[in-house]
């Protein structure tokens, strides 16, 4: 599978991920945002969270909104990965189909209390056009990851829809469960829910049940 496209908006500065301050900051912003909210915490909030100098923070992101266009590109890589490896670990059939959507499965499990953060996001794309350039490039990159997914575990098989369709179909359920996933406290009945769907969707969408 080939690495997402994750570049940054055009004027902002490469962000050296190997740096730990800039690991530190990433996760920072992510639990600060998460439980204050894009408007309700400033990037002082952030430095101190992350037990750096404000002045640091600004060494390696030049802005709020660069930050938060960093932490968004972060989440898609850490999906990509996740994805990635475990497709790679054998040969394409419905099973690694399955194992995939697991794999971002657990990556909304593991987010699920940020859904507010997200809608702050959406919500500052409104009046900020990188912001919206990002968001817009980051769910093509997304859809780009679920149509590949599809093609390299069920690519040998004669599919009911064309990678394409089949892909908008999975992200579109997958953004329907990830609010779901935060209005309702109850995980195992979400997953239940979440099996059903790979159950029906598989059943649809390789009618003789391939191979497994």
């Amino acid at each position: 599978m080939q690495q997402a496209n994750l570049r940054t908006s055009v004027g902002y500065k490469p962000v050296n991920l190997e740096n730990e301050s800039v690991q530190r900051i990433l996760r920072a912003a992510m639990r600060v945002w998460t439980r204050d909210g894009y408007y309700g915490a400033s990037l002082k909030d952030v430095a101190s969270e992350a037990g750096v100098a404000k002045s640091l923070l600004h060494y390696h992101f030049q802005s709020k909104e660069h930050l938060l266009i960093e932490l968004q590109a972060q989440w898609c890589r850490m999906v990509a990965r996740a994805v990635r490896s475990r497709i790679e670990e054998g040969p394409p059939s419905v099973a690694a189909a399955l194992d995939a959507l697991d794999q971002v499965w657990n990556a909304m499990v593991a987010t699920r209390a940020q859904l507010p953060f997200a809608f702050d996001l959406w919500r500052e794309s409104e009046t900020n056009l990188a912001i919206r350039e990002r968001l817009v490039a980051f769910d093509h990159e997304l859809r780009a990851l679920i149509a590949d997914g599809i093609r390299r575990t069920l690519g040998h098989t004669k599919l009911a829809l064309p990678v394409e369709r089949a892909a908008a179909l999975v992200h579109t359920v997958l953004d329907g469960f990830s609010l779901r996933l935060w209005l309702d406290e109850d995980l195992a009945k979400t997953r239940r829910i979440f099996d059903d769907f790979k159950t029906l969707f598989l059943a649809a969408l390789v009618p003789s049940g391939g191979d497994r």
